[in-house]
């Protein structure tokens, strides 16, 4: 019975996890009489904060992706990559290990035992049951003439294990979020 359980509650998080996009959209905020059209070109800058894996393999071919997925985007909204840019995008980043946690329940985890005395008692408590990373991706986009920030927005989420999915996945978020800069 605990182990049918078990499965299903596995299956159901599988299935939730292949419906969903994986990532929820934060608060978008953009400076008043900002408009895309009234700038010609860019740069790309990158912030991630201290203790940052960056020398790990697939930290460099995500980084490579977000640059390549950024350029595009920028590309097709008429705006030319250059050294002295009238915007600067800038890409921060952030990476938190979570454990997940679930309450003990005496009808799952085991009914209280009576030992021969008076004074027994079963307590709920946490148990970890698995560990996940959850990223943080925000986009800044300043105005480098007036050193104004003037558009920003970002996603939050949990990164799946496989890396084809995690880089499909910033693709989509990169592509999302830009598709809403004007």
């Amino acid at each position: 019975m605990k182990k049918n359980i078990i499965w299903a509650v596995i299956a159901m998080s599988v299935f939730f996890t292949a419906c969903s996009t994986g990532y929820k959209h934060l608060k978008t905020s953009k400076e008043t009489g900002f408009s895309i059209r009234n700038y010609h070109t860019f740069d790309l800058q990158y912030t991630f904060p201290e203790g940052a894996d960056t020398l790990a393999p697939r930290f460099a071919e995500s980084k490579q992706l977000a640059t390549k997925m950024i350029t595009r985007n920028m590309s097709e909204k008429g705006l030319v990559k250059s050294r002295n840019p009238e915007l600067m995008v800038n890409l921060s980043v952030q990476l938190q290990e979570k454990t997940q946690t679930r309450t003990t329940d005496f009808r799952t985890d085991g009914l209280p035992r009576y030992m021969g005395q008076r004074r027994y008692s079963w307590k709920s408590e946490e148990i970890e049951v698995g560990k996940y990373q959850e990223g943080t991706l925000i986009l800044d986009i300043i105005d480098t003439k007036n050193d104004k920030l003037v558009w920003r927005s970002g996603v939050k989420g949990i990164l799946p294990e496989n890396t084809a999915k995690a880089e499909a996945g910033l693709a989509a978020a990169i592509n999302e979020l830009l598709g809403k800069l004007q």
